[in-house]
């Protein structure tokens, strides 16, 4: 029963990744521009990139039945896309936070990476 709530819940998580990089995008598509410079733009694109990306490749992965390694996958991906989703917020509006969303980019970038390894390496395995 643990397990298949976990796998929901993963199952859920990566379906919003998904929601929320196709909101993301169409909204700095659409809305953002004119708004943001073309720094700020790209980010968003970046972003929203990675976050559907990553949603569609965790619904995948998922499905395969081998979980080790995606925790960190779903997790990196989160703060990855999110701390740049908030470097574009702060830097217009001026928060003063980017001290505190920049180190967490490359931390979620790590742990994508490095989930996928711990997949990948654990892929048809048993046990």
């Amino acid at each position: 029963m643990k397990d298949r709530n976990t796998a929901l819940l993963h199952f859920r998580s990566a379906g919003i990744l998904i929601v929320v990089g196709t909101m993301a995008g169409a909204f700095g598509a659409h809305a953002l521009e004119g708004v943001l410079d073309a720094k700020g733009l790209a980010s968003c694109e970046t972003a929203s990139r990675y976050a559907l990306v990553m949603g569609a490749a965790l619904v995948g992965a998922l499905a395969s039945g081998e979980r080790r390694g995606l925790a960190w996958v779903q997790c990196g991906a989160w703060l990855f896309s999110t701390s740049i989703f908030l470097l574009v917020a702060d830097r217009f509006c001026g928060w003063g936070f980017a001290f505190i969303w920049g180190p967490v980019t490359p931390i979620g970038g790590a742990m994508m990476i490095m989930g996928w390894l711990f997949w990948v390496a654990r892929f048809g395995k048993k046990g």
